[in-house]
């Protein structure tokens, strides 16, 4: 992943939707959401290092793996859930960017009760 890429991509987006959005308001939207692909792509590839780092660490502890795919969902959900709430918006659907921030809250939620049910034991655990 190259950041200056990832930047050049996104400014020349940002750019072409600004021109674009007077003439043509669903050609803006079609182009914003190809720029964000294209950049969601250069990306993915750079987090295999996060991944293996975590993996790394992971071993090293010797915890549960569980729990830490369940924080790197979390993770993941959340930015995905804001980057498609900001396409959402950039195309005039505040409620639907609203209801998916939602909906990406409430995964959170349910991805994070097993960790804290781990926390509450090992607090319990420490307490007896």
């Amino acid at each position: 992943m190259a950041l200056t890429q990832i930047i050049a991509i996104g400014i020349a987006t940002a750019v072409a939707v600004l021109i674009l959005r007077p003439l043509k308001t669903e050609l803006a939207v079609v182009v914003g959401l190809i720029g964000s692909a294209v950049m969601l792509v250069l990306i993915v590839g750079g987090l295999a290092n996060v991944v293996s780092g975590i993996n790394g660490l992971v071993a090293r502890t010797g915890l549960a793996t569980q729990l830490f795919a369940s924080i790197l969902k979390i993770v993941g959900i959340g930015y995905l859930c804001d980057i498609a709430a900001s396409i959402c918006r950039d195309a005039g659907s505040q409620t639907v960017a609203d209801v998916i921030i939602l909906a990406g809250k409430v995964t959170i939620v349910i991805l994070a009760m097993p960790i804290i049910q781990s926390l509450v034991d090992v607090v319990l655990g420490v307490l007896d």
